[in-house]
């Protein structure tokens, strides 16, 4: 019982006096392009956000990605569009609604194959490490 009422006090406490919440209006934050794809930072360490990074992206039509690896976890919500992912050896076709979950350390591949540019909202841990299959880090102009 007392572990349960301290914990109770320190979540007490943090809401009343501990991390703040923060608004960003999506317009107001910077676009970036690559490999004919684009790329929101909707909550970032940027924004403020401490333990994921949210992404809003879009693929265009025939664009793909990198293959390439992160250190976390990344999940894919594919709100429009048809993206076939190339999870290590396997192909996934992702038709809107549907979420792709990449585990980490494993290689993987985006591709729009569907007829209009996709949209989708990306997740991964802050700051994950994002590296070409040979190892070497990626260079991306967001980081």
């Amino acid at each position: 019982m007392k572990s349960c009422f301290t914990f109770c006090i320190a979540f007490a406490a943090v809401c009343l006096h501990g991390g703040e919440a923060t608004v960003h209006s999506h317009n107001d934050l910077d676009l970036f392009s690559m490999y004919g794809n684009s790329y929101r930072g909707l909550a970032t360490k940027a924004t403020g956000a401490k333990e994921f990074e949210v992404w809003r992206a879009s693929l265009a039509v025939g664009s793909k990605s990198p293959r390439h690896v992160h250190e976390t976890e990344e999940v894919f919500i594919v709100l429009k569009g048809h993206i076939l992912a190339i999870v290590g050896d396997r192909e996934h076709h992702c038709i809107a609604p549907s979420t792709l979950i990449c585990p980490a350390n494993v290689p993987h591949q985006l591709i729009n194959v569907g007829d209009e540019p996709s949209d989708q909202i990306l997740i991964l841990g802050i700051d994950s490490k994002i590296c070409d299959l040979e190892g070497k880090q990626l260079s991306l102009p967001w980081r």
